[in-house]
């Protein structure tokens, strides 16, 4: 696909995030690339980070110079650090971060978890948010800004995802509340969203299910009986819950000046 021009992409539509930098960690797929996309619809400069060079090169392929690809491993304190730098510098200035990073690898069993992957897990899923949050309010604190951190709703309740996982979640759903307190003297606003059953990559690997074997089917008897004839592996899941679209959307509003304004049943279609 060929890059589309910046000043093009969403012509004759006001963008809201005109001229914002943004920050997305894990902005390569999922939840993340779909940010990526919106971000840019809406006007912001935006740099996509993750570990796979190919997805990063076919995002900037997609959407052209607003988009900058830098590889990095949030699991790596220096990694952090070196990747919030680099995006100052490159515009001059950092207005939104998104720690969307977070594939998780924790077994769904608590009986089957070893020490290494619990610190692998904590190092992923909180403390890589934790310094995030800290270096990018850093950078943020003279013009203000906005944090975005992913939850979940596995988060809020128990039962539907391993124990640790969700104990993370928790984490970084009640660290949002107390750095949102302790940011809002800076004029950075610190918010989370919890997303459900998404289909991702990662939601798919989760299930051991190739993406190229899986046919993702909404409520559609017809539709399970044709992927079946195929023989692909039908993932039934409600009409909500297909594409990470809906979520970007939400993150968009979520960095506009006037958050007391929005209205979860009116976001745009």
């Amino acid at each position: 696909m060929n890059a589309r021009p910046a000043d093009e992409t969403n012509a004759g539509v006001p963008r809201r995030l005109d001229g914002r930098v943004a920050l997305i960690t894990g902005g390569t797929g999922g939840i993340g690339a779909a940010t990526v996309r919106r971000f840019v619809a809406e006007g912001a400069w935006v740099v996509a980070s993750g570990r796979s060079q190919e997805r990063g090169a076919e995002l900037v392929k997609e959407l052209g110079d607003r988009v900058r690809f830098i590889a990095a491993d949030v699991t790596r304190a220096e990694q952090i650090d070196a990747l919030i730098d680099e995006t100052v510098a490159w515009r001059g200035r950092l207005d939104v971060l998104f720690n969307n990073a977070g594939e998780t690898q924790a077994p769904a069993s608590l009986l089957a978890l070893d020490p290494p992957t619990l610190r692998t897990e904590t190092d992923t899923l909180f403390t890589s948010v934790v310094l995030a949050t800290r270096k990018a309010a850093l950078a943020m604190r003279e013009q203000g800004g906005v944090i975005l951190n992913c939850s979940s709703t596995v988060a809020h309740r128990a039962g539907s995802q391993s124990a640790v996982y969700s104990a993370l979640k928790a984490a970084v759903s009640h660290f949002t509340r107390c750095a949102a307190l302790e940011l809002a003297e800076h004029r950075i606003r610190v918010n989370a969203i919890s997303p459900g059953a998404i289909v991702t990559p990662i939601f798919l690997k989760a299930l051991a299910v190739p993406p190229d074997r899986c046919l993702v089917v909404e409520d559609s008897v017809n539709g399970v009986r044709a992927g079946r004839a195929a023989g692909m592996t039908v993932v039934l899941v409600p009409s909500h819950s297909v594409p990470p679209s809906p979520e970007a959307r939400a993150l968009a509003h979520l960095v506009l000046d006037r958050l007391a304004d929005l209205d979860p049943d009116a976001l745009p279609a």
